[in-house]
């Protein structure tokens, strides 16, 4: 072998599947297999055919990666970038429209169904996931840089209003937890298990909490707070209580 320009080289001896390939780049380039075979022809942009007896297709390419012609039953696919691309194969389907105005994919096994769906990469994103064994399904949208939202398959939902980081690094438990409390101006919870919701503006300028029995809003970081529950109600100002009506456990200062 000339090294780069000439290069011939076998693989897969004594298997089902040997492989020969060889190279006069960039002019020529072959792979010959019992299971695939392919030519491109001034690569790596250029003319290319594959003929994939494993996968069961056969695709055209001129010049790949721009335009792709795929057809079999294991792979269909149509590319004209940048105006449009659709792909499918046994599990799994890919498009998109005015690259990368609108892009979606899906796909699928036995239990899971995973569909995403974006705009302009990480402006706009709704992905769903579906488990077909419970009839369940996860969903969250973002929407780059002002909120992110999730339902959970339990029901539980979460909003989180202005979201810089979130979407670009999504089920995030240290950025959720560390970084997303500075800069969300409203954060709102529902957790329709134990009937609880919660919701926070400007970091807890505003903060209220309910449950099946009891209730708990706080103002201006606590100076104005109310509490109420099955056996009574109690208010707070500057943190010196008064009104109260019956008796009911201490809240605890926040």
């Amino acid at each position: 072998a000339l090294w780069p320009f000439i290069l011939a080289q076998h693989t897969g001896l004594g298997t089902t599947n040997p492989v020969q390939q060889w190279a006069f780049l960039p002019f020529l380039q072959s792979y010959e297999s019992p299971l695939r075979d392919s030519i491109a022809v001034g690569w790596p942009l250029g003319i290319s055919h594959t003929v994939d007896r494993e996968k069961r297709f056969e695709e055209w390419a001129a010049p790949w990666p721009f335009v792709v012609w795929a057809r079999g039953e294991g792979k269909t696919a149509t590319r004209i970038w940048p105006f449009a691309s659709h792909a499918r194969s046994s599990n799994q389907m890919s498009g998109w429209i005015a690259w990368p105005l609108y892009k979606i994919n899906r796909s699928h096994s036995d239990t899971v169904e995973r569909e995403r769906t974006r705009l302009l990469f990480f402006l706009y994103s709704d992905a769903a996931v579906r488990h077909l064994e419970s009839g369940t399904e996860e969903r969250r949208w973002d929407l780059w840089p002002l909120f992110t939202a999730r339902r959970e398959h339990d029901g539980r939902r979460r909003l989180q209003l202005l979201a810089p980081l979130e979407p670009f690094l999504p089920n995030n438990s240290s950025v959720e937890r560390n970084l997303s409390p500075l800069w969300s101006v409203w954060r709102s919870e529902k957790n329709p298990g134990t009937q609880s919701s919660s919701q926070s503006f400007l970091w807890n300028l505003y903060r209220r909490d309910a449950g099946p029995d009891s209730k708990k809003c706080s103002i201006l970081f606590g100076l104005f707070q109310y509490h109420s529950a099955p056996g009574g109600t109690r208010w707070r100002l500057f943190y010196l209580p008064f009104g109260a009506k019956g008796r009911i456990p201490a809240a605890p200062d926040r």
